[in-house]
């Protein structure tokens, strides 16, 4: 009965969500204020963002190097900034770049931004944190706002971010990753371990009909 009352709210949720961020909004959170640009990830109607974010700024985060790999309507990394952190905020998608240099300035907060697929753009170095908040279905991409959802038919995504992350950490970094139980966590930590990668449950919670993980990655 549980996971038919799921199912049919998630049936009859997503196409109201659906239509609502279809739509160019401005969003306030916690003195924040974003402008969030048509089809990307809203951090009103997803759990995942402000979860994670609340298990960041939990952290002492003044003068830390902080990377948000993948940083869409940018509330963590402006966020980030405001509690003091070095922050560097990268995207995929023209767009999104483009408007997190604008809501930085009217947050009037200083960030590094850069447009990169994953790593591919961001000088080497390494970060006391690195925050994801990734893609996770496994589809095919058919553009680069659809990256925000779709991780790739055979879970590409993960493949290469899992090969590519431990040139930018050292032992003591501080790695978190946010998971809900409508992907397949089982495939990704298999990934991670492949790449000589530990996938440790840091903190979990319900929202609603949904269960909710980050984990920390080593």
């Amino acid at each position: 009965m549980q996971n038919i009352s799921k199912k049919f709210t998630q049936w009859f949720l997503q196409p109201i969500i659906s239509r609502r961020i279809s739509r160019a909004s401005e969003y306030v959170y916690h003195g924040i204020t974003l402008h969030i640009p048509a089809g990307v990830f809203h951090p009103k109607y997803f759990f995942s963002t402000k979860y994670l974010l609340k298990q960041l700024t939990a952290l002492p985060l003044q003068d830390q190097t902080f990377l948000e790999l993948g940083a869409g309507n940018g509330l963590i990394s402006i966020s980030a900034a405001k509690h003091g952190a070095q922050v560097t905020a990268s995207d995929i998608s023209e767009l999104v770049v483009k408007t997190l240099k604008q809501n930085a300035l009217d947050n009037n907060v200083s960030i590094q931004i850069i447009k990169s697929d994953l790593f591919n753009q961001i000088p080497k170095q390494t970060f006391d944190i690195i925050a994801i908040n990734p893609p996770y279905y496994p589809k095919q991409a058919r553009n680069d706002l659809e990256m925000a959802w779709y991780c790739g038919v055979n879970f590409e995504y993960f493949q290469a971010l899992f090969s590519q992350i431990k040139d930018y950490i050292v032992p003591s970094s501080i790695v978190l990753m946010v998971l809900s139980d409508g992907c397949d966590i089982a495939k990704i930590t298999s990934i991670a371990k492949t790449n000589g990668l530990s996938f440790t449950l840091f903190h979990q919670q319900k929202i609603w009909w949904e269960n909710e993980f980050i984990f920390r990655i080593q």
